[in-house]
């Protein structure tokens, strides 16, 4: 497992720093004005670092010998299958039912049906989770978010 982890984390590295190069191929620009390789270039920078990251830990991690389990013994896949299945079913509904009702609907599933939570914390978290990002992206960014079947009450 360790040997896997090392050699994982060298290959993910050399894919963030490549990633890194072409951004800054692309020209960075500043904070205040980013060019087309400015995102590219960080995103490469996070993903190499965080693969340095995972091939130290490698270095200082106990790794326990497990024996007659296969690598994929033991993984829940009937979660994956619920998040692939909501998040496909919420990119179907996003246009018509708009961006507030199903992402409403998603958060929710996923707070009560993949993570299970009382009513309550589920209901506040996807309200404030949405309004938070609406606030984010509908008002401060002005992005058209879907309006769905409530088009007639959003911001405009």
């Amino acid at each position: 497992m360790k040997n896997r982890d090392r050699l994982s984390s060298f290959l993910w590295g050399a894919l963030g720093v490549y990633i890194a190069y072409e951004g800054y191929e692309l020209d960075l620009g500043t904070l205040g004005d980013p060019k087309g390789g400015f995102l590219i270039f960080w995103s490469g920078v996070l993903f190499a670092g965080l693969s340095f990251f995972l091939f130290l830990q490698t270095f200082w991690k106990k790794y326990e010998k497990k024996e007659n389990q296969g690598s994929w013994e033991g993984v829940r896949w009937d979660r994956g299958v619920k998040l692939m299945l909501s998040l496909l079913i919420y990119a179907f509904l996003l246009k018509t039912l708009g961006f507030i009702i199903s992402t409403f609907l998603l958060l929710v599933f996923l707070f009560k049906g993949l993570a299970p939570q009382k009513w309550s914390t589920a209901l506040v978290l996807s309200i404030s989770t949405i309004a938070v990002c609406y606030l984010v992206f509908g008002v401060f960014l002005e992005m058209q978010l879907p309006a769905g079947i409530l088009g007639f009450l959003l911001i405009r």
